[in-house]
């Protein structure tokens, strides 16, 4: 196996200098009869590689093997060890840091003649992981490869004796839970159980039985294996993991408007009044944009699947006080805290923008987007139709079901994508960075002033709609006023297929100009002909609501191409900015109905959407200065931006100044400098 193992290494090593054919594009880079039951990023020699762990099928060997991680080289191996003897050794592997790991014992095999093997400081062989989340899933699965050799053992030996849980080794310091570093859960067997033992590891101390707690909590932030980032096969973003993701932000962003049709009868079911029983909503929204504020920009730090799930979790427990008291002040109390850890589709959708290939980001930020504004037309829909059959308990009871099954599906499929920052940044600094970001990016400040201006003309058109239906000559029930929101999300079904043919083709500014464009009409037939005829609303409805989801996916994908590093910080600025513009909206649209009724709202809208219109023309998509046209008029993407790969790597300011294509032509020098220059001699490698 050893042999074998040395000769197909060496062989993929010598081909991967044919420049005209890279080992990258072929699958036979690996062994036949071999499983890769790990793979982590260190930093080797100075330059980043992926670590990979084999085990082979057959007789049970197992290897360390590193290669290069990306650029012309890419799957080159550097250097591989046969470990398979050594694991059984608690002395063998020892932790020296958060991302440091030492081997006592390592029998390297080189393939690049540049290659320097990195050593402690008193000559263990070292690996340095780019992050601990790495370091400490290595160390699991070692452990697990461990436990099973004395399984094995235990089988062979027929000498079972005091069945014990699965051994770990320690880490030596305190770190949080990492889901994607989770192993198996181990068996729960009691050691009172059985009079017989296994044989134990060597120095291996013997640990407690964990408690329920610790299975529950170890169940909830394990990682199914197929969910678990590969850096050699990073996960790859499918149509049923985009609807995943819409399914998840529609009803997690429901929650802010359930309360909306139904405040009358929350004030009669705790004695209050109707403009207190306002403050539900009015605490929601507060809330809401308290997460965005503050919750938000540690999407850039955490990695996001541990830090969704934990939102999810949260906020489907903490609901179920809302489902059960009969306390005014309860019930306030937990909306806000609700609200607060509400904001996991704000973290969603720069994981979209990750995940997803630069040609199909804007169809798939569409897809997302789309289950947003479905779940907050939805939700006013659904509670209004439960709430006029049966009690304003059961749409809560509903919700909370749905936040479990959120949860559910989000364990079982959500992909452990890293953190951009593995490193770490103060949350300070992060929260100034982003007024940082926002000064200095003209086209995320161009972004945010349109968002401002479609969320105020949006929320002023919901808002003052029920005034106008609810009064002559119309005078609709409450039922039938809140099917008005079947219009708006028959049209939302459209912005993925436009995203598509038309967002992913051209330049966003494009599509941004063609949505405002289409508000501006829907909005004047709607605002002078709304008066007397119900049809004037009814096209308002379609038109404003396609519209501005056009002009809102348009922006976003201009705006995640700015900082990759960044994207929930950039994102969280321009959430702040369409908050803004709907709290502007219910008020201003309030306000101006109270006095010059629907027309004079109407106008309002018009005057904002004509802002919008002048801020597009203003500054050109290719434009890099605050205003101008510079870089020409041409709608179609450049040849290039289409193609390229999401490879580039973005900066902040203070501290993360170098520019994304800098970043990426860097590291890949590097790595090309990694695989090496020069022939291997087949000899010299089997020899070495």
């Amino acid at each position: 196996y050893e042999r074998l193992v040395l000769f197909y290494c060496a062989f993929i090593a010598l081909r991967s200098e044919d420049a005209e054919n890279p080992v990258g594009l072929f699958d036979d880079q690996e062994i036949h009869g071999e499983k890769s039951i790990y793979a982590g990023k260190i930093r080797d020699d100075e330059f980043p590689h992926a670590l990979r762990v084999f085990k082979d099928r057959d007789c049970g060997g197992i290897r360390l093997q590193a290669s290069v991680l990306r650029g012309e080289l890419k799957k080159k191996p550097v250097w591989t060890a046969f470990i398979t003897t050594h694991i059984e050794s608690q002395r063998w592997m020892r932790k020296a840091g958060p991302k440091t790991i030492h081997l006592a014992d390592l029998q390297r095999y080189v393939f690049s003649d540049d290659y320097t093997p990195q050593l402690g400081p008193q000559g263990q062989h070292e690996l340095q992981f780019e992050s601990s989340r790495d370091a400490k899933d290595f160390m699991d699965r070692i452990n697990e490869l461990a436990d099973d050799q004395l399984q094995h053992a235990r089988t062979q030996d027929g000498s079972i004796r005091n069945t014990r849980p699965t051994l770990r080794l320690e880490l030596g310091m305190a770190s949080s839970h990492n889901a994607s570093s989770k192993p198996d859960p181990p068996p729960t067997s009691d050691a009172s159980s059985s009079s017989t033992a296994s044989p134990k590891r060597k120095d291996a101390p013997s640990p407690s039985s964990p408690t329920k707690w610790q299975i529950i909590l170890d169940l909830i932030l394990y990682t199914p294996k197929r969910c678990r980032y590969d850096p050699a096969n990073p996960p790859r973003f499918s149509i049923w993991l985009n609807l995943l993701f819409a399914f998840a932000g529609a009803f997690t962003v429901a929650n802010l408007y359930y309360n909306h049709p139904i405040l009358h009868l929350l004030a009669q079911e705790f004695g209050v009044s109707n403009e207190r029983a306002s403050l539900i909503a009015t605490l929601a929204q507060a809330g809401y944009a308290s997460g965005l504020l503050f919750l938000c920009p540690l999407g850039d730090v955490f990695p996001r699947r541990l830090y969704v799930l934990s939102l999810v979790l949260f906020t489907s427990t903490v609901w179920l006080g809302l489902c059960l008291t009969n306390s005014f002040a309860v019930f306030c109390s937990l909306t806000l805290i609700t609200s607060v850890t509400t904001v996991t589709p704000q973290l969603m959708l720069p994981l979209v923008g990750d995940l997803a290939p630069p040609h199909r980001r804007a169809s798939a930020l569409s897809l997302t987007s789309s289950g947003l504004l479905l779940g907050l037309l939805f939700a006013r829909l659904l509670s209004g139709v439960v709430t006029e059959y049966t009690s304003w308990r059961n749409i809560y009871w509903l919700a909370f079901g749905l936040q479990y099954l959120i949860f559910a599906l989000l364990w079982l499929f959500m992909p452990d994508y890293p953190s951009t920052n593995p490193d770490g940044i103060n949350y300070f600094r992060i929260l100034y960075t982003i007024l940082q970001i926002f000064v200095t990016h003209p086209l995320l400040v161009q972004a945010c002033l349109v968002g401002f201006c479609t969320s105020m003309t949006f929320t002023s058109f919901w808002t003052t709609l029920t005034f106008l239906l609810s009064a002559p000559p119309y005078e609709y029930s409450t039922l039938i006023i809140g099917l008005f929101a079947l219009i708006g999300i028959a049209s939302m079904f459209l912005g993925p297929f436009w995203s598509r043919f038309v967002t992913d083709r051209f330049i966003p500014l494009f599509s941004v100009i063609l949505g405002l464009i289409i508000c501006m009409v829907g909005t004047c037939i709607g605002t002078y002909t709304g008066t007397f005829t119900v049809a004037g609303p009814i096209i308002q409805a379609a038109f404003l609501d396609f519209g501005i989801q056009t002009a809102v996916i348009a922006n976003r994908s201009a705006i995640y191409g700015i900082l990759p590093l960044a994207r929930n910080r950039i994102n969280t600025a321009y959430m702040i900015s369409a908050f803004c513009g709907q709290l502007t909206g219910t008020a201003v649209g309030n306000h101006n109905f109270a006095r010059g009724g629907w027309i004079s709202s109407g106008s309002t809208s018009v005057g904002f959407l004509a802002a919008a219109l002048l801020l597009c023309v203003a500054r050109g998509p290719r434009e890099k200065r605050w205003v101008g046209w510079g870089g020409g008029w041409q709608i179609r993407k450049d040849g290039d931006v289409a193609k390229k790969g999401d490879e580039e790597k973005g900066s902040v300011a203070g501290g993360e100044k170098d520019s994304a294509e800098s970043s990426q032509h860097v590291d890949e020098k590097k790595e090309r400098e990694t695989g090496g220059n020069a022939a291997i001699d087949l000899t010299k490698v089997l020899q070495r």
